[in-house]
């Protein structure tokens, strides 16, 4: 009889454990998730050595200008929302030149095939995104209250240097480094955004599957600081 009244106990505390391990091991995942999945592949997080950009390092070193803006890394509009970040970019006066990192989560995949009707998700290892930058220029720059109007503002497309375009992967995301030559910032210009068009579907006179704003001129600068990987890549031997 003793043994008979102890099972339940048995079974509800073995229960018990189960559903313990099974919390730990959600919250667990979910922690991998959010801190470790969705980190930038130290390759692309490293700063691309073009010939430009280590000629202007060697000659200023730790002085060379390197700087960015607190802006959205993620796109917000209800076309594309959460589908592209932009985790990292660098403007580079000196040498006229924007490196950033484009990413987008294997989710994105799906939510593509079924926004343009795709018989199936197209294959991760893949390029099926079309990356620009665009700038706008300020024709009206005395009044800088009727930048909102399309009319007042010019705009100039940018394509990536296909020499230093490097692609990697992760469980959940694919990530693209960038770089953009001849890009200047001067006091008409606007604002500069990324453009991202799927490839089967580009028509630059059409909106943007997705876009987003790396400069906007009322903004304040940060400035970017070298880290030792970038330091080591741009070190001319």
């Amino acid at each position: 009889m003793k043994a008979t009244s102890r099972a339940p106990r048995i079974i509800r505390r073995i229960l018990k454990i189960l559903s313990s391990l099974l919390v730990i091991a959600i919250n667990t995942l979910l922690i991998w998730r959010v801190f470790f999945s969705a980190n930038i592949p130290a390759e692309i997080k490293t700063l691309t050595p073009t010939d430009g950009l280590r000629a202007a390092y060697a000659q200023s070193g730790d002085a060379l200008i390197l700087r960015y803006q607190e802006q959205a890394t993620v796109t917000k509009s209800a076309r594309s929302y959460g589908y592209f970040g932009v985790p990292q970019v660098i403007f580079i006066p000196e040498i006229q030149q924007v490196q950033l990192v484009f990413r987008y989560n294997d989710s994105t995949l799906k939510h593509l095939a079924k926004d343009y009707g795709l018989e199936g998700i197209p294959d991760k290892e893949l390029t099926h995104f079309d990356v620009t930058l665009v700038k706008t220029t300020d024709l009206t720059p005395d009044n800088k209250e009727d930048n909102i109007v399309p009319e007042t503002l010019s705009s100039e497309r940018f394509f990536p240097t296909a020499a230093y375009t490097e692609r990697d992967t992760t469980s959940l995301y694919t990530y693209y480094r960038y770089v953009f030559d001849g890009i200047t910032i001067e006091d008409v210009t606007a604002g500069i955004f990324v453009d991202v068009y799927y490839l089967g579907d580009v028509n630059y006179e059409k909106l943007p599957y997705g876009t987003l704003c790396l400069y906007d001129a009322p903004l304040p600068w940060i400035s970017y600081k070298l880290t030792s990987a970038d330091k080591k890549e741009l070190a001319i031997n």
